[in-house]
């Protein structure tokens, strides 16, 4: 009688033709992949096998990656790969992560996530494989986003305090009108309504672009300076401004920056405040000021004039100033902070391209 095949030896040849195919693929896979894999000993903690991949992502070659330490790859981030990344791995035989980063050869940290899972040989783990991928680019994509939605919560706080001023403009005409019957004092309102018109279409222009500025042209000093004082309820302070000092400037978002700093000597000053717009002279330094004679700024205030939100007033908004100097930044103006002549502030613009000066 025929004998029936003994199962309980080795494989058979086809198995193991199986076996090698598989083990083939996978080896093709593993090779040719785009994301970097690693084989890991634990009891090691060093790198005993890589990809292509790998070599690629973070600059080595094969032979120096093979025996590294992990901690050389994640300096920032070891002891959370020790204790979770790969105890996570260890205990539960996959593991993943999406926030660590790893250092190239050549010192750039590379955002990445991280997968793994234990090799089993049929006891004790001893090895893992983990699979990094490279998310730079979905990494800026959320950077970008975060800017945009930075912008978007600027561009509501500029737009509530910037308009405040042209809607009170408005009112106090409005009464005046109604007082006296003047149409001067209607002009001065449509005035302030146009104001706040420009203003709109130049913030949306600035969340939309990014840009802090727009189109930059000559201006004259003195004109923008006056525009900005009627937008101003200035009640009983004066503006002395005596020039014809010309700059490339955007004008819109520069008498914004003047009509913030006019509002801010203002508003700051409990009796009527002179204020002066001029050129500085300086053979160092091309410019202008803008002083007061108030009370002045102490060092504690100075140092954190121009943060977003910061006030010393219980009414104030904090963004006044802040907005002075990202207008002044998107110039590529510099910007200083001193005691004016009289005893007040005097904020100084420097770095501007000058048309033509004459003082």
């Amino acid at each position: 009688m025929p004998r029936d095949n003994d199962r309980s030896g080795s494989a058979t040849p086809s198995a193991d033709r199986s076996n090698t195919a598989l083990g083939e693929r996978y080896r093709k896979l593993f090779r040719h992949s785009n994301d970097a894999i690693m084989i890991v000993d634990f009891a090691a903690e060093e790198i005993v096998e890589v990809n292509p991949a790998s070599c690629e992502l973070l600059g080595y070659a094969e032979e120096t990656l093979l025996g590294m330490d992990p901690a050389a790859i994640h300096p920032d981030d070891i002891d959370r790969v020790r204790d979770q990344f790969i105890s996570e791995v260890r205990e539960s035989g996959s593991g993943w992560t999406d926030d660590l980063s790893c250092l190239t050869r050549d010192g750039e940290r590379v955002p990445t996530e991280i997968s793994g899972a234990v090799l089993d040989d049929g006891g004790s783990p001893t090895r893992m494989v983990a699979i990094l991928r490279d998310v730079s680019e979905r990494v800026e994509h959320r950077r970008q986003l975060e800017e945009k939605i930075d912008r978007l919560e600027q561009f509501a706080q500029v737009l509530s305090h910037d308009l405040r001023n042209p809607i009170s403009v408005v009112d106090g005409h409005l009464d005046l009108a109604r007082e006296t019957g003047d149409p001067k004092h209607f002009e001065a309102a449509q005035d302030a309504v146009d104001r706040m018109d420009e203003l709109v279409d130049e913030l949306l222009a600035l969340v939309r672009e990014g840009d802090a500025v727009g189109a930059q042209e000559p201006v004259a000093l003195e004109d923008v300076s006056r525009r900005a004082w009627r937008s101003v309820s200035a009640g009983e302070a004066t503006l002395h401004c005596e020039t014809t000092l010309t700059f490339s400037a955007d004008p819109s978002r520069l008498q914004e920056l003047l009509e913030n700093l006019f509002r801010n000597a203002v508003q700051h000053c409990e009796s009527g405040v002179n204020l002066t717009v001029e050129p500085i002279e300086s053979p160092d330094a091309v410019g202008f000021y803008v002083a007061d004679d108030g009370p002045g700024i102490g060092t504690e205030q100075t140092e954190r004039l121009f943060e977003w939100g910061y006030t010393s007033e219980e009414s104030g908004t904090g963004f006044g100033l802040a907005i002075v100097e990202q207008i002044a930044d998107g110039h590529g103006w510099d910007v200083a902070v001193t005691d004016s002549d009289d005893g007040g502030t005097r904020f100084e613009f420097t770095g501007l391209t000058v048309s033509s000066e004459t003082t």
